[in-house]
């Protein structure tokens, strides 16, 4: 059985390809990139299955944690793929919520 971090990595990767097409008449150009990704992540894929217990964050709140992770994700340009970082970082968050 795949482990929960690799399943929230694969959604984000899911993510990232439905971006990919609805961006594409903008050769993906688009500054709201994270409003895409929470809307998505939130009303259209497991993840707030896969956060669970906890409850899943707002919209809102997503999206500017994917901002922030991008952010830092960027500036320590760690080896591991950014789907794995992120991934491991919204299960600690979820993980964090009472």
């Amino acid at each position: 059985m795949i482990d929960r971090l690799a399943r929230v990595a694969d959604v984000l990767e899911r993510a990232e390809r439905t971006h990919g097409i609805v961006t594409a008449r903008t050769n993906g150009a688009d500054p709201e990139w994270p409003l895409f990704y929470a809307w998505w992540l939130l009303r259209w894929s497991e993840l707030p299955e896969l956060l669970a217990p906890a409850p899943a964050p707002t919209i809102s709140v997503l999206a500017a944690r994917l901002l922030a992770l991008d952010a830092d994700y960027r500036r320590a340009a760690p080896p591991e793929p950014w789907s794995i970082v992120y991934a491991r970082a919204l299960l600690a968050d979820a993980d964090a919520r009472p």
